[in-house]
C-alpha cells in the first residue's frame, strides 16, 4: 500500500512560562521514521518530519529550515500537503510527540451547550506566553482530520502527548464551523 506519514517530534519550545522543554520526542520521531524507512520500506519523499531539538541544541535549531520546525503554521501547513498529495485509499501514518495542552476555548459559539469551555490540543514549538496561547486544537484538528477522510484517506494517528484523549474529540458540526476560516 502507499503510505504517507507526518512525524512531529518537539523537544524544544520557545520560552514561555507553561512548556519546559523535553527531552526523547524527537528521539521518538527519529526511531519511528527509521522503522517507516527501514521496515516499511516508505520512500523519503512521503516522510514529512518537523522537529525541534532541545535548548540544549539551539545553534543545530536555527541551522535547519524555518519550514522543517515544528511550528503552528508549518504543522497545519504539513497536513494541508499531506491530505493535497495523497490519493483516495492511500494511507497517511500521523505521529506527535509533545506537549498536549488544554486552554480556555476560543471556539465558545462552537462549544454552546457541550459544557465544554475548554479546548485540547497539541501545543506547537512556538505556542507562546498566554493562556490561549497558538495550540492546534481539537476543532482545527478535526477539521485537518475530516478533509483527510473525506477525501477517502485511510488515517492512523498517534499522539504521545499529555490530553490527547480530547485532542481529536469533536462532531463535524464543530468541523464545519471552523472549516471556512481554515480555508486560506
Amino acid at each position: 500500500p502507499t503510505i504517507y506519514a507526518l512525524l512531529i517530534g518537539i523537544d524544544g519550545y520557545k520560552p514561555n512560562q507553561h512548556y519546559r522543554s523535553l527531552k526523547g520526542a524527537v528521539r521518538d520521531i527519529n526511531l519511528v521514521e527509521t522503522f517507516l524507512k527501514q521496515t516499511l520500506q516508505i520512500p523519503p519523499e512521503r516522510i514529512r518530519k518537523l522537529t525541534a531539538l532541545g535548548r540544549e541544541d539551539t545553534a543545530l535549531l536555527e541551522a535547519r529550515s524555518a519550514v522543517e520546525q515544528p511550528t503552528y503554521e508549518n504543522i497545519v501547513n504539513a497536513f494541508k500537503d499531506v491530505t493535497e498529495i495523497a490519493q483516495p485509499g492511500e494511507q497517511v501514518y500521523i505521529h506527535y510527540s509533545g506537549h498536549g495542552g488544554r486552554a480556555t476555548t476560543v471556539y465558545p459559539n462552537l462549544k454552546q451547550g457541550s459544557g465544554e469551555q475548554h479546548d485540547e490540543g497539541i501545543v506547537p514549538m512556538d505556542v507562546g506566553d498566554t493562556e490561549e496561547g497558538r495550540y492546534l486544537r481539537d476543532v482545527e484538528m478535526t477539521t485537518l482530520l475530516k478533509r483527510m477522510t473525506d477525501k477517502g484517506l485511510i488515517v492512523t494517528l498517534v499522539f504521545d502527548s499529555c490530553h490527547s484523549g480530547g485532542a481529536t474529540r469533536g462532531d463535524s458540526e464543530l468541523a464545519r464551523a471552523w472549516l471556512p476560516a481554515a480555508k486560506s
